[in-house]
């Protein structure tokens, strides 16, 4: 009977042995689907807990993210032989990415096979970055930059390196260099158009205005000392010249002024803008009592301007309206300032959500046509002949020139025989 109980405890360990024999198979089975990536997870566990075994989906994200990554990635045995590529670099160099591991490293570079192992023996001891070529099949070469780091994987050295396409960078920094030598080229010339324009002011200012002065001079000194010798016809012509003199120096020295807007020192000072236009009515007080003009303000603001330009501004605006008014009609200016936060989504070159100082200036002059609402603002523009309306074409031009040293704009509407209306913008 004993006998009998132990033959079956052997048949029954026998068993139990084959049974765990098979569990430890399938484990295996298991255990090598998960390293191959074949199967996410195994599940082991009874009614009451589970237990989710793992080897693929802690680095899910990481494998998607390096296959999917622009730059190539690459691990590399210490032989130098490809263990592992992903898609983009298998793209750089034109192999299947099947056939990528094996292949050796250094066959696929445009370097000496010193100059590589030189460079792995540093990676070893820190991170590397080197620019070199990258050799595809086709004989074709990219520029890239290669990030090399050494690793310890199950006692197994092995090296990661991330290889990055520099083509766009390359072709970028090259046009980069290309647009700055031509801007060197451009200051250059822009250094010599300034030396032409400091010489022509200087010639402006003295060889060109000397003569005339002389001419003036001459001109009187005959009308005044032999008026009696000349015919009314010579008197006429004496005066047209006199005229045409002065004329001449006019213009030049508003093209010195227009010049002098340009490369004046610019001392921005917070200023209250009525205090300018009171300095400018007391400079024009004789012309303004003459026309029996009235210059209507409202409270205005504080605004952060170069004070002589801009007195200089208002003095071309209000002379203009005097000027350019209908006959035996006094003029009337209105000017008015106020700050703006400026949101409107038009044609306007002002950056959205700044505030900005707006003037508005009005006249009820003869105006304009709209069509020359852009062209009044060049220099030697004029509307209206010499014969009209006497002056050089300038002032209106250096009005602009100065709004825009003040990095704003101005811009003009009008109707003949209503009058016309100056916007400005300037940043408060």
């Amino acid at each position: 009977m004993l006998v009998k109980t132990t033959d079956q405890e052997v048949a029954a360990l026998k068993k139990e042995v084959e049974s765990l024999r098979e569990q430890l198979r399938l484990a295996r089975q298991s255990s090598d689907a998960i390293r191959a990536g074949d199967i996410d997870a195994l599940v082991i566990g009874n009614t009451e807990k589970f237990k989710v075994y793992t080897e693929k989906t802690s680095d899910k994200i990481y494998r998607i993210l390096v296959e999917r990554m622009y730059e190539g990635a690459v691990t590399l045995m210490g032989d130098g032989a490809v263990l592992y590529g992903n898609s983009a670099f298998a793209n750089m160099v034109n192999i299947p990415l099947e056939k990528l591991v094996g292949t050796k490293f250094r066959t696929l570079i445009g370097f000496s096979r010193k100059k590589w192992d030189a460079l792995v023996k540093q990676s070893k001891k820190r991170v590397m970055n080197e620019e070199l070529l990258l050799l595809a099949h086709e004989g074709k070469t990219t520029p890239v930059l290669l990030s090399m780091n050494a690793l310890s994987i199950d006692d197994q050295h092995v090296l990661s390196v991330i290889v990055t396409d520099l083509t766009i960078h390359n072709k970028n920094q090259a046009e980069l260099k290309n647009r700055t030598e031509q801007l060197e080229q451009k200051n250059v010339e822009l250094e010599d158009a300034n030396l032409d324009l400091t010489a022509f002011t200087y010639v402006s200012s003295h060889d060109l205005q000397e003569p005339l002065r002389k001419i003036q001079n001459f001109v009187s000194c005959i009308l005044r000392d032999d008026e009696n010798n000349l015919s009314e016809s010579g008197k006429r012509y004496f005066d047209k010249i006199s005229q045409s003199a002065l004329h001449m120096r006019t213009l030049i020295q508003d093209l010195l002024l227009y010049a002098e807007t340009k490369n004046s020192e610019r001392k921005f000072e917070l200023t209250d803008l009525e205090t300018i236009v009171d300095d400018v009515k007391k400079e024009l007080e004789d012309v303004i009592q003459e026309k029996n003009a009235t210059i209507e303000t409202s409270p205005m603001c504080d605004a952060n301007i170069i004070r002589s330009q801009f007195r200089l501004l208002f003095q071309n605006l209000i002379s203009n309206s005097i000027k350019f008014v209908k006959p035996s009609t006094a003029p009337h200016i209105k000017i008015a300032s106020e700050v703006i936060r400026w949101s409107k989504p038009n044609g306007l070159k002002l950056e959205p959500h700044k505030d900005y100082c707006h003037i508005t200036y009005t006249d009820t002059g003869i105006g304009f046509d709209p069509l020359y609402k852009d062209r009044i603002f060049e220099v030697f523009q004029r509307l209206h002949s010499q014969h009209e309306y006497k002056g050089t074409g300038i002032g209106l031009a250096i009005c602009k020139r100065i709004v825009e040293n003040h990095h704003g704009i101005i811009f003009a509407s009008g109707q003949l025989n209503v009058g016309a209306r100056f916007d400005i913008y300037i940043q408060a």
